[in-house]
């Protein structure tokens, strides 16, 4: 191969990486700049493929290390709502009620039965268009 193939194929990787965001791509076709440069050099194509798989290796290792030592973020909180307080407008039943928040009326379910009906809830989670409500303070609130 030439050392425009190496080249292409190296280009094709990195806009491949565009694909998957995982940075393994761009780590390979960036390994595919030794072997166009072995072969610049006159080296033979033996020696263009150990200098790929050299390339990749090391290429890919670094990524790796890499994505163990990112410290993971702690996942976004899709739902600002939590910790909201609400206005219980009926108890439906033991568990079940129903709420205004944000001046629209939802249906809401307690987060442990045993909790006494009240006329507000703090806001728990959310499931679907259903929230979990808790007649306490959430723990992290409590501190």
């Amino acid at each position: 191969m030439n050392f425009i193939s190496w080249s292409v194929f190296g280009i094709l990787f990195m806009l491949a990486e565009f694909a998957t965001g995982t940075l393994y791509m761009l780590a390979i076709g960036l390994a595919f700049i030794y072997p166009a440069i072995a072969e610049y050099a006159g080296a033979s194509l033996g020696i263009q493929i150990i200098a790929l798989s050299a390339g990749i290796l090391v290429h890919a290792l670094t990524v790796k290390i890499w994505h163990k030592r990112k410290p993971s973020s702690p996942p976004p909180n899709i739902h600002s709502d939590v910790g909201q307080r609400v206005e219980v407008i009926e108890w439906l039943d033991e568990c079940t009620a129903t709420v205004k928040f944000r001046g629209e009326e939802w249906q809401a379910d307690k987060a442990k039965a045993e909790m006494p009906d009240a006329a507000y809830g703090i806001i728990q989670s959310v499931h679907g268009h259903r929230l979990i409500i808790s007649t306490e303070l959430p723990a992290h609130e409590n501190t």
